[in-house]
């Protein structure tokens, strides 16, 4: 619940695009329990949001996926037909 975070932020920055990096030094705090760690400021929360809205790259990418995600949705997707194997499968259960 917690601790796949932070590899799903790594993900969505450097693998797939989708988003900008707001801090992640995080390790500091995890194998350094003495470090200074601070929290994430507004000010860093408002540049991520400017950057992500002003980065044509990654708007044109978050909708790309966007699109994927909803076909997946619909009937004939991937989502819609997986769905629909895990609602058989409680119906031969019962």
């Amino acid at each position: 619940m917690y601790a796949e975070q932070h590899v799903n932020a790594f993900e969505m920055v450097v693998e797939l695009g989708l988003a900008v990096e707001i801090k992640l030094d995080y390790r500091k705090a995890i194998y350094n329990p003495k470090a200074n760690t601070a929290d994430v400021t507004t000010e860093e929360i408002e540049n991520g949001i400017r950057r992500v809205m002003e980065d044509n790259e990654v708007r044109t990418k978050v909708k790309e996926m966007s699109s994927k995600s909803r076909l997946a949705l619909t009937e004939g997707g991937s989502s819609y037909a997986s769905i629909g194997c895990l609602i058989q499968d409680f119906i031969k259960d019962n």
